[in-house]
């Protein structure tokens, strides 16, 4: 007698298809931006259940003594630049997600999967889409470790199976942690949208971190020099860089410019259809930039920068101020639906990088850290300003890995559904994104002025 190891709860399944194959305002807040995101292929809850369960028995398989991090993609067969089409589609099962996996990394490459005439989903090939300069409406399904699987659709993360949980992803605790540290550090002159942008750099430089997988710890630090406060002298690595290409700033658009609508629709489409070259080059400068600072954590002690991604130092080692004065509790969340705020004691955290970036992030009110550990679990750090105690943000890889684009643009679309974008300008969503898209397009850098 055989019985399933592991079953994928149907309740889960029916809803996640529901949220997929629903309204528009499941993938945007606001329905301004529904001609922005494009909506792509809703599978059957069967085929949607086949696919994860694909995906979670081979996250827990090797290949040679590898860790599978394929992923899977719901997509027709197409014959565009980047993609391999086998002469006889495969069977798609976890064993052979497991051969293809070392072959579809670095650059990465999707598994491409579609029903066959008979309705059975089959392996057609692979692809390699640019995720940071297009928008992709398709499901996408990502194993990130044993157990801990991304389910995907329109550029932003919906849900994920971690351990023995099938949960929703809320993004919303995450902005409530992490953005008023960002607006409390913006200049005068800033356009909130600055901030917005600020936050997506932020969120970028984590998945970076924990690209590489070596583990890393980033200190993100008001410009003052407060910070030094924390640090072990002497700093071995100092110095400091933007790390972006002197060309590569551009004049933001007055508050005025924000609440003009004019032409609404053909820029966003423009935007997400053709995307002019200047605009295109420094996405992509803004993206290397962040990867060149994120390599920089590889190296053993921490790295600090400004919310502007100013570069002081890595390597660095943090001490505590006041050895009188150290934090004795955490207040842990979670990136999840339905999931409450637990109180936890300072013990309970494991590992020299987590213990001393808490410490930091307590000692330096209007700082936070950010933790990358070598199995790819990232943990944001900062100060409570009205408890006085540490919000730790756990498990945030589930949250902050939106793809590129699209998940930038689904930022944008929470953070107006939230209230935070320019209080002088009209209402109108519609002059929100068409400020959104000039800014974008126009001073992808300017906080970088």
């Amino acid at each position: 007698m055989h019985s399933p190891a592991f079953q994928l709860s149907p309740q889960f399944v029916q809803e996640l298809s529901d949220r997929i194959s629903g309204s528009k305002e499941i993938i945007a807040p606001h329905s301004a931006l529904g001609d922005v995101f494009l909506v792509g292929n809703a599978p059957s809850p069967e085929h949607l259940a086949e696919m994860i369960n694909v995906a979670h028995w081979a996250s827990y398989a090797t290949e040679e003594g590898y860790s599978v991090t394929a992923s899977l993609l719901l997509r027709q067969p197409d014959h565009i630049t980047d993609t391999f089409h086998f002469d006889t589609h495969i069977e798609l099962t976890a064993r052979t997600i497991v051969k293809l996996g070392p072959a579809l990394e670095d650059p990465r490459a999707d598994i491409g999967v579609w029903p066959d005439e008979a309705g059975q989903l089959k392996i057609w090939g692979f692809t390699t889409i640019s995720y940071e300069t297009a928008i992709a409406s398709d499901l996408l399904i990502k194993i990130l470790g044993p157990g801990r699987i991304l389910i995907m659709y329109s550029g932003r993360t919906i849900a994920a199976l971690t351990a023995n949980r099938a949960v929703f992803i809320d993004s919303r605790s995450f902005l409530h942690t992490v953005m008023p540290k960002i607006a409390a550090q913006a200049h005068t002159t800033d356009i909130s949208l600055v901030n917005l942008f600020r936050y997506n750099a932020i969120l970028k430089i984590a998945q970076q971190m924990r690209t590489h997988g070596r583990g890393g710890t980033v200190l993100i630090v008001p410009e003052d020099m407060n910070w030094k406060k924390s640090i072990k002298a002497p700093i071995h690595y100092t110095g400091g860089a933007s790390f972006l290409d002197p060309d590569a700033m551009l004049s933001t658009p007055s508050r005025t410019e924000l609440a003009d609508n004019e032409n609404l629709l053909r820029i966003v489409r423009d935007m997400n259809l053709t995307l002019k070259k200047d605009w295109l080059r420094n996405w992509q400068q803004v993206q290397q930039q962040c990867t060149r600072i994120a390599r920089l954590t590889a190296v053993d002690g921490a790295l600090v920068m400004t919310f502007d991604r100013y570069v002081y130092c890595f390597g660095a080692k943090i001490e505590t101020i006041d050895t009188r004065t150290i934090a004795t509790s955490l207040s842990v969340i979670e990136p999840f639906e339905g999931h409450s705020m637990g109180v936890h004691p300072f013990s309970s955290l494991t590992g020299t990088r987590h213990i001393s970036a808490a410490q930091f992030a307590y000692d330096q009110p209007g700082a936070i850290s950010i933790v990358a550990s070598q199995d790819g679990n990232v943990t944001f750090f900062t100060r409570d300003m009205e408890t006085g105690g540490i919000l730790t943000i756990q498990q945030a890889e589930m949250a902050l890995l939106h793809e590129g684009l699209g998940g930038s643009l689904w930022n944008l679309s929470l953070f107006s559904d939230m209230g935070w974008l320019e209080k002088d300008v009209s209402k109108n969503e519609e002059g929100y994104i068409a400020g959104f898209v000039r800014w974008m397009r126009n001073a992808l850098l300017k906080a970088d002025s």
